[in-house]
């Protein structure tokens, strides 16, 4: 009996690492997540930079199953999103980390970071430090209130999510207005169908970037990566028709102006009223500037850069009338410059939310009888007399102010 149960012993023992290794075998491989690392300080020193930067490599790299970083050895990072993926995935990572350490005596740590595999931002967190960060401490940084964020964010993942074989062919059902003209994903524009529903397939796995346009609505671009059947439903906002707009001219003569457009269309009309009644008007005579004028304008232009984008520019032109009010007389036209022309350039940027703001140039041609008397009541720039630029007269019936220019603010209804 003894014999066989010391002869039992080791078979039991061999058939248990037989099923622990079938186990192992069976486990799924993981691998681990590659981070691009982006490490930018303000008032530190290059040198500085440096310790910092490989105090958190060293920091990262010594977790076991953490994400393996990629350092990122360029001086700058793009700040749009698209680019900094384009950049990760040019360094052969699959998320991208920007850690921002600010002020050496109360020192601020911001972290962003997204994820290419789910494209989505995974991070954006700040954590302070109460005391100096002194050439010393900078190597011996441990990060305790950052790593561990960072790791619990990229676990490792089935290596089979690297190296799954040749893409294939998935569902993708794209939700939108009516209408709704999408490209980027094909050779040729798609549409989306009267129910609001665009299906096709695409290989996958696979980054894309899709554009949609349609009728009345402001353009919208949506970069993904498609890593199985997905549904996605496009936000789009609708493109307005007014812009209502608060500006100086030149010298601070104050005006406002309300530019209507039809939706989707580049083109636009604008209303504009200024009054010189109080201003700054800067030359050789007099700084501030009181006169009984005003001047309407009306134009016509062209928009040359899309809605969504985040400069636009656009080009006008147009009549205008100036109006003179002497105080206690009646309402004229002005006898010195009663009209002429003006043409705009000019581009309006986003401020916040539907608020824009914009500068442009507006160089104007007057028609006046008098020119002369119109340059020369602008005074001379250099002490000369007949020096009066950006203020030309065009005998015997023109002047133009070739610099007027008009800043503002723009809101989008």
């Amino acid at each position: 009996m003894k014999r066989l149960v010391a002869g039992l012993i080791p078979a039991l023992l061999l058939f248990m690492h037989g099923m622990l290794s079938a186990q192992n075998q069976t486990a799924p491989d993981k691998a681990p997540r590659r981070i691009l690392v982006v490490m930018e300080a303000g008032g530190f020193s290059q040198n500085e930079l440096i310790m910092l930067k490989q105090s958190f490599l060293t920091a990262l790299r010594s977790i076991p199953d953490g994400p393996v970083p990629v350092d990122s050895s360029s001086t700058s990072f793009p700040g749009f999103v698209r680019d900094r993926n384009e950049a990760a995935r040019r360094a052969g990572a699959d998320s991208w980390l920007i850690v921002k350490v600010s002020g050496k005596d109360s020192p601020s740590i911001n972290v962003v970071s997204f994820d290419l595999l789910y494209n989505i931002k995974t991070l954006d967190f700040s954590v302070s430090r109460h005391e100096r960060l002194s050439i010393p401490d900078l190597y011996r940084e441990r990060w305790d209130d950052v790593i561990p964020k960072i790791v619990k964010t990229y676990p490792p993942i089935p290596s089979i999510a690297y190296s799954r074989g040749p893409p294939a062919p998935v569902k993708v059902t794209i939700r939108a207005v009516p209408g709704t003209v999408i490209t980027g994903l094909y050779s040729v524009p798609l549409s989306v169908g009267s129910d609001g529903m665009l299906t096709i397939e695409l290989p996958s796995p696979a980054p894309y970037s899709l554009r949609a346009t349609a009728f009345g609505y402001i353009p919208t671009t949506k970069d993904i990566y498609l890593d199985g059947p997905i549904e996605l439903p496009l936000v789009q906002d609708r493109s307005s028709w007014l812009r209502l707009d608060a500006a100086f001219q030149n010298g601070f003569f104050p005006g406002v102006s309300a530019n209507f457009s039809i939706p989707s269309l580049p083109y636009f009309g604008r209303l504009e009223f200024t009054t010189f009644r109080v201003g700054i008007a800067v030359n050789q005579d007099q700084i501030l500037a009181s006169l009984p004028l005003s001047q309407f304008t009306f134009i016509l232009g062209v928009y040359l850069s899309p809605e969504d984008s985040a400069m636009r520019w656009y080009l006008g032109l147009g009549p205008t009338l100036r109006v003179s009010l002497p105080s206690g007389g009646s309402l004229v036209v002005d006898r010195l410059l009663p009209f002429g022309g003006r043409v705009i350039g000019g581009t309006e940027f986003l401020l916040a939310g539907r608020l824009r703001g914009f500068f442009e140039l507006t160089p104007t041609l007057y028609y006046t009888p008098l020119p002369a008397l119109f340059a020369a009541s602008f005074g001379s720039n250099n002490g000369s007399n007949n020096s009066s630029f950006p203020y030309i007269a065009i005998p015997p019936l023109f002047a133009v102010d070739v610099l007027e220019v008009r800043v503002g603010v723009r809101w989008v209804l």
